[in-house]
């Protein structure tokens, strides 16, 4: 049974200190709280003011923004699963928000290798469901992009029947976080690092060659070089020597074998 959320206390009072926050991960902080009280969990956020192509491109000029389970963060935006998302597709030629199963009902292509690699993804980490937010004309001159997924196994028509009670909530927090964001000052790291570029740099840090953390890792010598490089352009670091040491002396990885 959906209960029936309306503008309550709580939610005014996020309203306003979303307006008086005066950091980025505040502004972020406090909208995941009231969305994860609306009954949204997974949420993830990018924007970008220098698109090179698509809404935030690869990611690497723009701020990404993550509220759920590390792993799946790792697999959607560490490997750029993203860039072959119907949702993600349709945000870009798309303003407003709409389901996760109406954007890929809207898709002209056929399922891809890689299309199917998310859906795997949604099922391990249980987001059977969800919705995807364009803000492409909140703040003129930055695109925008908010996916959200209540989680929990929950499948559409019943995520549709929540988003009957609180879409309307849910659509203004995040216009008002992503308007909040772009009035304040970006964060020096972008994004965090995720646990593969952790492991990469850990490996690096250790004395092993590019080929010796690809093989540790078993991934390829071109992935591994772009996990480091990556982590290198988060750090603000010119060498992946140099992102090693920020990293060390931000405790985000031990040198220790």
């Amino acid at each position: 049974m959906i209960t029936k959320h309306t503008m309550t206390t709580p939610l005014r009072t996020a309203v306003s200190d979303i307006l008086g926050a005066t950091e980025v991960l505040s502004a972020w902080n406090i909208c995941c709280d009231a969305l994860e009280g609306l009954g949204l969990s997974n949420i993830m956020y990018g924007a970008t003011r220098m698109p090179t192509w698509g809404i935030i491109g690869d990611g690497q000029d723009a701020l990404i923004l993550y509220r759920g389970p590390q792993g799946y963060a790792d697999a959607y935006i560490g490997d750029e699963m993203y860039l072959n998302s119907p949702t993600y597709e349709w945000a870009e030629h798309n303003t407003g928000f709409i389901s996760w199963a109406e954007a890929v009902s809207l898709s002209t292509q056929a399922p891809s290798e890689r299309q199917l690699k998310i859906l795997e993804l949604n099922v391990k980490y249980d987001c059977l469901s969800g919705f995807v937010g364009s803000l492409n004309n909140v703040v003129p001159g930055m695109r925008g992009v908010v996916g959200i997924s209540p989680g929990n196994g929950m499948l559409q028509p019943e995520a549709d029947a929540l988003w009957d009670e609180v879409g309307g909530d849910v659509e203004m927090l995040c216009q008002l976080t992503h308007l909040r964001i772009s009035a304040l000052p970006q964060m020096p790291q972008r994004r965090p690092l995720t646990s593969r570029q952790i492991e990469a740099l850990t490996w690096s840090s250790q004395g092993k060659t590019m080929q010796d953390v690809a093989t540790i890792m078993g991934l390829s010598v071109a992935t591994v070089e772009k996990h480091l490089r990556m982590a290198r352009d988060t750090l603000d670091a010119q060498t992946t020597a140099h992102a090693v040491q920020k990293a060390v002396s931000l405790n985000l990885l031990s040198t220790e074998s």
